[in-house]
């Protein structure tokens, strides 16, 4: 059995994951709950962070299992690639941007449901503006993960989250797509003691055009969109297995990391499965 992308996230050998988001224009399209694209997205990485800070508790103190970057592309100006925040854990917990009442439906222990309020920290805030530089900010997580590596060689494989609705697009009148695999590819080949990084990507769908998870083989797809990211996208590890059936995502042995013309409900069982570690009861 494959024994890649198996260790533990520990204080001592903290994870790492890079969440890559588009904040190009085209995220000012309306998507899920009343929301346009860019304001789901920050909604689900707010979740996900809070979650894994609710998850990473002992007692009152909040454990640095974990390390977390926020790489926003195309929002500051057009070709921006912008470190949004990189800290641990903790620091998350202790430091978000401001709290938000959110409305949440819960159990009333009846078989039905009520709204309740709930004060959710925020860390990341709704972005749309520019064009798509996703080859540029492939390129700045590569550097981010070969300089995590350089201090932290035993911790384990970092994983990126790329999160977009369209095709990397720097101006002119073509798609060049052809960067954004390279640079993948150079990702995806880095060593480390616990295997290889792992990219999982994520389009978000406009409610047209099939919807593509996890395929096998590229000569399965017929949409150039889901493609380019089986192209740019990890081989799901036997770790990552689990995570995905708790979710109820249905992963093969050949299986590639990524979803295309996701809807709102897809989208946040992807992230989850993303952002999960690994196997459910990795977290150590």
């Amino acid at each position: 059995m494959d024994k890649s992308n198996t260790k533990q996230w520990s204080s001592a050998t903290p994870g790492y994951i890079i969440f890559l988001v588009d904040q190009s224009g085209s995220m000012s399209e309306p998507y899920g709950e009343g929301k346009t694209k860019s304001e789901f997205t920050a909604l689900v990485i707010n979740r996900t962070i809070n979650e894994l800070i609710n998850t990473n508790m002992d007692g009152e103190k909040v454990k640095d299992r974990l390390f977390i970057s926020m790489i926003g592309y195309g929002g500051s100006s057009s070709l921006a690639v912008d470190d949004i925040r990189s800290d641990y854990l903790s620091s998350f917990a202790d430091h978000p941007i401001r709290m938000e009442s959110l409305k949440k439906k819960v159990s009333d222990g009846a078989g039905g449901l009520i709204e309740i309020n709930e004060e959710m920290p925020i860390f990341i805030e709704p972005v749309a503006n520019g064009l798509t530089p996703m080859a540029e900010a492939l390129s700045f997580a590569k550097e981010l993960i070969d300089g995590w590596l350089t201090k932290k060689p035993d911790n384990p494989a970092p994983v990126i989250i790329n999160i977009s609705d369209g095709l990397p697009y720097t101006g002119g009148k073509a798609v060049d797509t052809s960067k954004s695999i390279l640079v993948s590819e150079e990702i995806m080949k880095i060593s480390s003691m616990d295997g290889n990084p792992l990219l999982f990507n994520c389009h978000l769908g406009d409610g047209g055009g099939k919807v593509y998870k996890f395929s096998e083989s590229e000569n399965e797809i017929l949409d150039e969109q889901a493609k380019f990211l089986f192209n740019i996208s990890s081989k799901v590890p036997e770790s990552y297995k689990q995570a995905a059936n708790k979710q109820d995502l249905k992963v093969s042995p050949e299986s590639r990391g990524f979803v295309s013309n996701a809807d709102p409900d897809l989208f946040i069982k992807f992230i989850n499965f993303g952002s999960s570690g690994g196997a459910t009861d990795k977290i150590a």
